[in-house]
């Protein structure tokens, strides 16, 4: 038979969505954003809350890599 600690621990209560900047409850309206935390409506967007996600580096990277360079070869004169 199972113990009741290790049921107990199974069955631990999930922390409520909250906002990461106003510590508003969220539940499913929440905006994940690219820095890995949860928004509410107000602070969903980068410069409403204190972004750390380099959105400049991605976008280059993301182009880059979509982009890649195409050289020629060298031709030989006669």
């Amino acid at each position: 038979m199972p113990t009741g600690s290790s049921s107990g621990e199974a069955k631990a209560k999930e922390e409520p969505n909250r906002c990461s900047s106003c510590k508003k409850r969220v539940g499913l309206t929440g905006f994940t954003c690219r820095c890995g935390n949860l928004f509410c409506a107000a602070h969903r967007y980068s410069d409403k809350h204190a972004c750390s996600f380099d959105y400049l580096r991605a976008n280059q990277d993301a182009i880059a890599k979509a982009n890649p360079v195409v050289k020629a070869k060298k031709l030989d004169k006669i």
